[in-house]
């Protein structure tokens, strides 16, 4: 079973995630969905494309991407945001299917975990869907203080996304309270997978 695992920047994903894996034990794995964006604009033509699109000044001294100063341009700008998406999804979508081939024999479970998981069209790829938030300030919070994002920044980040984006779910977690109380919530969502 593929569930995949959505919601805003800050609202708690990757924690949900993790929980699932550990009651799973050895049966799941996770697939970052965040990581493999990382991972993809490292490819030459991806970095060519941004290069095109963007100019020199989104690269370091050792020509990688520079996701601040990327991140910097394209959470300010909606338009760019969406030419950055254009550019970077299909390639995203493409290694995260290879991935679930990949592994599906050897995992009962495989949890997806993608802020832009309609966005990218990897909710094509999943069973269930379960849909985290938690409130606006908490998430900039969160993403201030555990990510080390700047604050002006985490406050970009979040108001970027636009909650068209998580269209439809099997599942919703709202994600404001303790460890333990999410930890129960997922128990319950296990139970009825």
């Amino acid at each position: 079973m593929v569930i995949g695992i959505t919601g805003p920047a800050g609202s708690g994903k990757s924690t949900v995630s993790k929980i699932i894996k550990t009651i799973y034990k050895n049966k799941a794995s996770i697939i970052d969905v965040d990581r493999l964006g990382h991972e993809v604009l490292t490819y030459l033509f991806i970095k060519e494309k941004l290069k095109e699109n963007f100019g020199d000044e989104i690269f370091d001294d050792n020509n990688n991407i520079s996701r601040s100063k990327l991140g910097e341009i394209v959470f300010s700008n909606k338009e760019k945001l969406e030419l950055l998406n254009q550019i970077v999804h299909p390639e995203i979508l493409k290694k995260t299917e290879q991935i679930v081939r990949k592994i599906s024999n050897k995992n009962d479970i495989i949890i997806v975990d993608a802020a832009l998981l309609f966005k990218i069209g990897v909710d094509k790829l999943c069973d269930k869907i379960i849909y985290v938030d938690a409130p606006e300030e908490l998430r900039i919070k969160r993403l201030s203080e555990n990510r080390g994002i700047p604050l002006e920044r985490s406050k970009n980040i979040v108001e970027s996304q636009d909650y068209k984006d998580y269209k439809h779910y099997d599942f919703k977690i709202w994600n404001a309270g303790n460890f333990d109380q999410l930890y129960k919530e997922i128990e319950k969502i296990i139970q009825n997978l």
